[in-house]
């Protein structure tokens, strides 16, 4: 398989405030704002977050049965970041916008990683290490 893009979409509770805390809280750029949902591109990847309802439509398009809430770790979205200092900026902005950072960022197998959830509960990991420099 090659993908000429990756696309994720995260089902979210109120599309407002994930707009708020990934927009105006993490400072990410939206692509778009449709009905029932926000896109944002990111490199490499198009991130979708789609308001529960409109997230079952594809869910029972599949055959599977749409999550009542994210079951944090159930999935976990890792970047590649630039360096620690930014590791620490985007931790500390994504408290400020209401997420929750589990821990303070560490080093682990030779990498600074560090750990936050959404307002939903979807983990994101932030990796800088070597080879992300």
């Amino acid at each position: 398989m090659k993908p000429k893009t990756v696309v994720v979409s995260l089902p979210v509770a109120d599309l407002d405030r994930s707009l708020r805390f990934y927009r105006d809280g993490l400072g990410l750029s939206t692509a778009g704002i449709d009905a029932g949902a926000i896109l944002f591109e990111l490199p490499n990847l198009s991130l979708f977050l789609i308001e529960r309802e409109e997230y079952a439509t594809y869910t029972d398009r599949a055959g599977v049965a749409t999550p009542d809430a994210a079951v944090a770790g159930a999935c976990v979205i890792s970047c590649a970041i630039g360096s620690k200092a930014e590791v620490d900026d985007i931790l500390a902005r994504a408290a400020a916008a209401g997420g929750t950072v589990p821990k303070a960022a560490g080093t682990y197998d030779g990498s600074y990683m560090g750990y936050f959830t959404d307002n939903d509960g979807h983990l994101w990991e932030l990796v800088f290490n070597a080879q992300t420099q």
